[in-house]
């Protein structure tokens, strides 16, 4: 198993991986923006040799990271995989000098919310009609050093 940066060549296992575990398609040039925008906050996991899991994060204010996008392959999960890619994504925040996370939630994905309140994460706000299907969207962050 190995944590790296996303690379353009990885563009159709995280596209997989984004249609199994969040149903969603977005298009090549988004990924490639947020590559671009912040190489060291988009990390992909591999196991052997294939892209199992990823974390997209840009820094959306001075010191302040949001991420994006985490999603691990339905098979893969329980594996702690998102947990790893989340340690290490907060390791190249504090490296950067960012010293918060934000990033927002399904209201209905309570693993989810759990699993980032495992993480220290805490709910500071809501979103109406945040998701492409109206759904609305918990704000949590986390002070990084806490």
């Amino acid at each position: 198993m190995a944590i790296r940066e996303f690379t353009p060549a990885d563009m159709q296992p995280v596209m997989r991986i984004v249609k199994a575990s969040l149903g969603e398609t977005y298009p090549p040039s988004l990924y490639l923006t947020i590559h671009n925008i912040w190489p060291s906050g988009f990390l992909v996991l591999e196991v052997e040799g294939r892209i199992e899991a990823f974390v997209a994060a840009v820094e959306s204010e001075k010191n302040v990271v949001r991420v994006l996008m985490l999603a691990v392959t339905p098979e893969h999960r329980g594996r702690s995989f998102g947990s790893l890619l989340m340690k290490e994504l907060h390791a190249r925040c504090i490296a950067a000098a960012a010293h918060m996370v934000k990033l927002e939630v399904r209201k209905s994905n309570s693993s989810a919310l759990s699993f980032y309140e495992r993480l220290g994460y805490s709910v500071v706000g809501e979103l109406q009609n945040f998701y492409l299907n109206g759904e609305g969207a918990y704000v949590m962050r986390k002070t990084l050093g806490s």
